[in-house]
Order: structure tokens, then sequence, then C-alpha cells
């Protein structure tokens, strides 16, 4: 019996060697196929050197509108600048601003960039005779006020990474802020984020697939049955002083037993769109006006529509659930009636045949075939250009 139990413990310290001898093949996670996307298109520049998940996520999320406080900028060992928190010339951001001094001084301002692009330059300050030197040109900007206000400096391209910003700063200048500004990217992630420890499978590649090449206008319409309601803007609004509620039928067919109609000087109207289901949707409106402009979740439209009550095609919108706000200006006399959702599929097998990927949707994905994607997407389509 000893002799048995001696011979059992050895074979089973014998299989056990062989499996620490054995080294299992990492996996492939959502982290791994981010760095892998940031590096194939030359995106990582826009990375601080001790990056965390959340520079990822600014970079892979698209979002262009950056604001720089100037007091955490400003070089402190060079610049002849001094640090104020008193609002003596009115509201500002941040832990402070900075003031000039008697004569004409120097700033030296170091930012990161973390998108490339062609930018908006805005700076809230008060003075004149600022110079600003970008990427070796320079910008001339006045403020007429005692106050801070917003100024714009210019429209330039930038590259991301680390940009070195020289102001020259006239007698009793100040600087509160400075933004840059363009239109958002369509987000690069999988349908319902990034999980960065999870690992990367057949259906969450083919997602990020078809999110960087913003192809969801492809997916197939879901079933009519999934739509959300329509929805009637003069049920769900506030209407300001510059609208009224109107049932006149000889400026085209409405659906809502009232629809909204702008007075001469036109109208603006925001409310909360509440969707179920996070997704894709076409939204389609009924509206009149020569031109019809606003937003969906701060992503912008604007369109030319008619004298009449038509439908509009507003365009393909990421809609959470929950509310998502909707934004529309209408010019004199313009008016909306309703809208209309279209919602796209977001099945598995919708995406997999899209991105052409093959499946199970739960086939794991290793870094060979993560960058073999990657590469054929580089060479067949223009990302974020």
């Amino acid at each position: 019996m000893f002799r048995y139990l001696i011979a059992i413990t050895s074979f089973l310290l014998f299989t056990q060697s062989l499996s620490w001898g054995v080294e299992k093949s990492p996996v492939f996670t959502q982290k791994d196929f981010a760095s892998l996307i940031l590096q194939q298109f030359s995106w990582n520049e826009g990375l601080p050197k001790d990056s965390t998940d959340r520079d990822y996520y600014s970079i892979l999320g698209g979002k262009r509108n950056f604001r720089y406080e100037a007091e955490n900028a400003y070089n402190p060992e060079t610049d002849r600048v001094t640090i104020r928190d008193f609002p003596i010339y009115g509201s500002f951001t941040g832990k402070g601003w900075i003031l000039g001094v008697s004569d004409t001084t120097f700033s030296t301002f170091t930012i990161l960039v973390p998108i490339a692009g062609e930018y908006d330059f805005k700076a809230v300050m008060k003075g004149k005779g600022f110079v600003w030197e970008i990427d070796g040109k320079e910008y001339h900007s006045d403020s007429k006020s005692d106050k801070f206000e917003e100024i714009a400096i210019g429209k330039f391209p930038l590259k991301s990474g680390t940009i070195t910003v020289k102001l020259t700063i006239p007698p009793e200048g100040a600087i509160d802020s400075f933004s840059l500004t363009a239109p958002d990217y369509t987000p690069v992630k999988p349908f319902n984020g990034w999980r960065f420890k999870d690992p990367v499978t057949a259906v969450r590649m083919a997602e990020v697939a078809v999110s960087l090449t913003n192809s969801y206008e492809k997916l197939p319409d879901a079933p009519k049955e999934t739509f959300p309601a329509p929805l009637a803007v003069a049920e769900k609004c506030l209407l300001p002083a510059t609208a009224l509620l109107t049932d006149a039928a000889y400026l085209g067919r409405f659906s809502a037993s009232k629809w909204v109609r702008a007075d001469f000087r036109g109208t603006s109207l925001k409310f909360p769109i509440t969707i179920a289901e996070a997704g894709y949707y076409r939204l389609m409106a009924n509206v009149m006006g020569e031109t019809v402009s606003g937003s969906v979740n701060d992503t912008p439209f604007k369109l030319t529509g008619k004298q009449y009550l038509s439908k509009l095609d507003l365009g393909l919108y990421r809609l959470e659930s929950g509310e998502n706000i909707f934004t529309i200006v209408l010019p004199p006399a313009g008016g909306i009636d309703t809208i209309q959702f279209i919602k796209k599929s977001s099945k598995a097998d919708d995406f997999l045949a899209l991105a052409t990927v093959s499946g199970p949707e739960d086939r794991l994905i290793d870094e060979k075939e993560a960058t073999k994607l990657l590469k054929d997407i580089q060479g067949a389509y223009s990302i974020r250009k």
C-alpha cells in the first residue's frame, strides 16, 4: 500500500513538472488591442509618458475639444508672470490665472494634444497686443474689454503629441485659459465599450473594425417592431417665447395633434430623447424651413429644408440608453412636427459579416490576426482624415 502511494505521488509530481515546463500563451487582451491600434495608425504620440487607461480612452474616444489652464501650462522657472486667484477681471476657470507685468513679457506653455487635426484656437484673456507663436507661425490677438473674454486666435493644423506655445504678453495683460476645438471623430471601441482586461473575441474585433471604418450605415436595419415610437416635439419640450403650437394644415402633413412653429425671430429648441436600448439610430424629422441645424448629443447637423413640412434625414447617431440631448434651430417661421427613429441591428452576426471576421463570436483572437485586420483596414480605408 505504501509503495502504491509513493508511485501515485511520483506520477503526480512528474505530470505537474511537465505542466510547469509548458508555457501558456498569453491572452491577447482588449488593452493589447487598443495599444496595437495606436501603434498601427501612429496615434501613440498623443499619449503622455506615464499613460493611463484614461489616456487611451481619450484618443480612441475621438473627442477633440481640449482646454488648457494657463496657470498649469506655463513655465514657472523662466516666465516673468504672476499667478492670481481673485476675480478682478471677472470669473475664471481653474485655480487661477496669469498676470503679466508692467512691460512686455513672455510665457511658454507646454501642452499635450492627444489627437492630430485642424483646430480652432481660442483664448480667454484681457489686453491688447498678444502674439502667439505656434509651430513656427505668429498669430496676433487683442481683447477690447477690460474683463476676461474669449477671443478667436486662428485655425491651423497640429500634430498629436507635446506642443510648445510661446506667448508675448502685453503690459498688464492677463490670460485665464486657451482651447483647441475640432469636430469629433467617431469613437473607436467595441459596441458596449472597452473592457481592457477582457480577451479579444471575434465579435469584439469585428465591432472595433466597424467603428474604425465608421461603417455603421452598412449594418442592416433592426426589425421595425424594435424601433422607438415617433416623438411628438410639441408634447416633449417647453416652448420658448419665440415659438408657438399650431395645427395649421396648409403647410404640409403632420402626424402629431399639433406641431411647433417659430415666430419671425426663429427659435431654438432643446429637449431630451429617451431611448430604452443603446445603439445606432437614423433620425428622420418632419420639419419646415430653408435651413435647419442643431445637434444630437453635441454632434452637429445642418440641412436644407422646404417651405412646408417635409421629412429630412438628420443622419445616423449613437444614442445611449436613457436620455440623449436633442437641439434644433429653426429659421423664422420654421417648424417641426415629429422625430422618427430607424434602429440599426447590433447582432453579433451582422458585425462579423460586415467586418468579414470569421466566427463563432466568442472565438479568441491573437495578436497576429488582429494585426492583419488593422493592416487590411489601413490599406482600404481613410481613417480619421
